[in-house]
């Protein structure tokens, strides 16, 4: 039966462009932010950077899309963005100490000029959320000091972590810390209405990820096809499993086998819901489909771990 399935990858340009205003909402353009320091203060590997920026960009973008989005706990999607991350990879393996590179320009100062390019971009990037929230100009002032400041104290984990002076167990501490925090802050800038758009957009993306990911399931089902009310009990379990997922470049730390544990928990929960109304060869397909994943979410973490010059 294995044998006989086609592996349909799932169509993530629709969510990539919604991904965009949501990835606006949390913390930015990770990576695409890392380049552009290590740019200022690396001047002789400009020509490297430029290279390796705009394709850890576009992956970044999928791999942050795919952990708010639940793709990291089901269905092989990785081929999407193999292009991107074979050029970061190749870009990486060009610049010697990439990894000492990147830490240093996370860890560093910024100007007053930096600063001041992070908070236009900010605004910019979260312009049309503001419009529809209707934040006045001194809230809007104090949304975007706080996204910022999360923005600085995420570079400074990363950088902690890259420079082996900050463990995993911290890292992963202050960043769930820092999360709390910033929903919290968030909650009170934004006021109840402002508050409910952004939940109101945060699960209209879990539901539309789910209702993507169902559909693709659906398509490699073969002669089991699911039938409505299955498909509409799996998509709700993978919605909830979306929801509740967490990793993050933070994760890339771990040993291989904690961090293929934490991917495998997330599969394995899918999987004891779905029993509960799929039919045996629905389930083997289901699982068949989680394996594959596996296998590619591996690959990719490896070629992550190298572009980002993470030492293991």
């Amino acid at each position: 039966m294995r044998r006989s399935i086609q592996i349909v990858p799932l169509a993530v340009s629709g969510l990539l462009i919604a991904w965009q205003f949501h990835q606006h909402l949390s913390q930015g353009k990770e990576l695409a932010s890392v380049e552009a320091q290590v740019a200022a203060q690396r001047n002789e590997l400009e020509s490297r950077r430029a290279a390796l920026a705009a394709a850890q960009e576009t992956n970044a973008e999928t791999l942050e899309a795919e952990r708010q989005a639940g793709n990291e706990t089901l269905l092989p999607l990785l081929r999407e963005r193999a292009a991107a991350t074979q050029a970061a990879l190749d870009a990486a393996a060009k610049s010697q100490g990439m990894g000492n590179a990147v830490a240093k320009a996370l860890d560093s100062d910024p100007s007053q000029v930096e600063r001041d390019y992070q908070r236009d971009q900010t605004r910019a990037n979260l312009d049309l959320f503001f419009k529809l929230t209707k934040l006045s100009p001194e809230k809007v002032s104090q949304y975007v000091d706080l996204e910022v400041e999360m923005k600085r104290r995420q570079d400074a984990r990363m950088a902690g972590l890259l420079n082996g002076t900050l463990s995993v167990a911290d890292a992963v501490s202050q960043r769930d810390q820092a999360y709390q925090e910033q929903q919290d802050q968030r909650r009170e800038i934004l006021g109840p209405d402002g508050w409910a758009t952004l939940q109101g957009i945060a699960d209209g993306m879990r539901n539309d990820a789910a209702k993507s990911l169902t559909s693709a399931i659906q398509a490699n089902m073969g002669n089991n096809p699911l039938t409505q009310e299955q498909s509409d009990q799996l998509q709700s379990a993978i919605k909830a499993e979306v929801a509740a997922t967490t990793m993050d470049d933070t994760d890339l730390f771990r040993p291989v086998d904690e961090w293929t544990q934490m991917v495998t928990d997330h599969e394995q929960h899918v999987l004891q819901i779905a029993a509960g109304f799929l039919t045996p060869a629905q389930q083997e397909t289901l699982q068949f489909l989680e394996g594959e994943n596996l296998k590619q979410l591996l690959q990719q973490r490896e070629q992550r771990i190298k572009a980002l010059g993470i030492k293991q």
